[in-house]
């Protein structure tokens, strides 16, 4: 694992800035944890990584709980928050703005390529060691607002009505995080060995979605009597 020049001295404060020594070690567990798991990472690999010693880690971060806390505030919500950044709710067109953010949504895992697997390991699952950490940070307003926008366009008739408002932005944060945290698994089994670029998948999930969001509604199927399916 390569992250950059490691510390001229092994075990001692380095000549480079705080900042610098510091972003070193965020990186090196980022990369640790993406890879094998938080739980399953010790200090001392997060150390060696960087070629320092574990004293080092807990120098600039204390504990293992404020390092996880730095990888949630300073690593992961600053991506969330920046996929909503450039929206504005009042004057952007509803398929723009959906377009919009799940483009941002790719151009965020195209850049830091370990968040679809820290993400699905850590984040979304219950027990995930990132959680509550990551969601406790998280504005709920974007979120809020994005939901109100396409009830408006539902009812103005600018959205398949059997959208689930609730659900959408979920939907979306899943067509891009799942494809790339089980690229290997879904490319050995479904295409023998054939690897999609990441433009192939983006493009796919905007089509897969936009056509969703405004193609007819399909007729739901008539349940027998009973409920049962």
């Amino acid at each position: 694992m390569s992250l950059g020049c490691p510390f001229p001295h092994v075990g001692r404060r380095s000549r480079k800035s705080d900042v610098s020594g510091r972003e070193e070690l965020l990186n090196a567990a980022i990369l640790l944890f993406a890879e094998r798991g938080v739980a399953n990472t010790t200090i001392a690999q997060i150390a060696g990584a960087v070629k320092v010693t574990p004293a080092m880690v807990h120098y600039w971060f204390d504990t293992r709980e404020r390092l996880y806390d730095a990888v949630a505030s300073e690593r992961i919500v600053p991506l969330i928050e920046a996929v909503w950044i450039p929206v504005d709710f009042e004057r952007d067109a509803i398929l723009d703005l959906v377009r919009g953010v799940m483009r941002r949504m790719f151009a965020m895992t195209i850049s830091t390529p370990w968040l679809p697997s820290l993400w699905s390991r850590e984040v979304i699952q219950m027990g995930g060691m990132l959680r509550e950490r990551v969601l406790s940070r998280i504005s709920p307003e974007p979120s809020r607002l994005f939901r109100e926008k396409i009830a408006q366009a539902q009812a103005r008739g600018e959205i398949n009505p059997d959208i689930e408002p609730e659900l959408l932005f979920t939907s979306m944060v899943s067509l891009a995080m799942l494809p790339q945290a089980s690229e290997s698994v879904w490319c050995q089994l479904h295409f023998n060995g054939r690897v999609l670029s990441s433009r192939q998948i983006e493009d796919h999930t905007i089509a897969l979605l936009m056509t969703g969001l405004t193609g007819p509604v399909v007729p739901r199927t008539t349940q027998p009597q009973g409920g049962q399916p």
